[in-house]
């Protein structure tokens, strides 16, 4: 399977679950892959120059086998196949809930991860979700962005919020113009933060180079 465990890295940090392929068991579902005897193959997008990984799928009510080619770095392909276990549970109003078994630790979950040899869930191949790693200005400017898109103004930091849209009540309009506002100023905490830090980079690189930095206290 072309690119297993070379997508995905953050440079900054821990692997992220958005930078790996990944199986979800409601969309397996979905294509008819809970029944005994189905056969799919499945497609994910790749870069202008590679092609996409491929991967094979038999079907099944109990579990089903996934089958594919992987390599790491330059070395020669390797084909694997592993069988992963199903668990379908009843939905309070009807119907049942797919999930998978990870091969590894046997957790109870919606997803495996192609973040390596084999297909596992987060917590084995050590996955984390790339908003834990962004700093709060990032998410609060994501936050921002998206209320004010539910209120059809434009896009942007101190703009004029009004008028409310046509057919909005007037209180949900007030309380999602609170939420941009609290957004807005934990952007503005943030940015505040990232400048005070470069001027005490800068203030210590000064003192470094003009011989001016004061000697470190030993117990601190």
């Amino acid at each position: 399977m072309g690119g297993m465990g070379s997508g995905g890295h953050n440079s900054k940090g821990r692997r992220t679950v958005e930078g790996q392929y990944r199986l979800d068991a409601s969309d397996l579902k979905r294509r008819g892959l809970t029944r005994n005897g189905s056969i799919s193959h499945l497609y994910w997008k790749g870069s202008d120059s590679a092609p996409g990984p491929s991967l094979k799928v038999l079907g099944g009510e109990d579990a089903i086998t996934l089958s594919y080619a992987w390599r790491r770095g330059e070395q020669p392909w390797q084909d694997h196949e592993e069988r992963v276990a199903l668990r379908h549970h009843e939905r309070n109003f009807g119907g049942t809930e797919t999930y998978f078994l990870c091969p590894k630790c046997a957790r109870t979950v919606k997803r495996l991860y192609g973040g390596g040899v084999r297909y596992l869930c987060r917590h084995c191949h050590n996955l984390v979700h790339g908003s834990t790693q962004e700093r709060p200005g990032n998410r609060a400017t994501r936050k921002n962005q998206k209320l004010r898109g539910r209120i059809g103004v434009e896009i942007g930091l101190g703009d004029w919020i009004g008028p409310k849209p046509k057919g909005m009540h007037r209180k949900t309009f007030e309380e999602i113009s609170a939420r941009i506002h609290a957004a807005e100023s934990e952007v503005y905490d943030d940015m505040l933060v990232l400048l005070n830090r470069m001027q005490r980079t800068t203030e210590r690189r000064s003192a470094r180079i003009g011989g001016q930095e004061r000697p470190k206290d030993f117990w601190r």
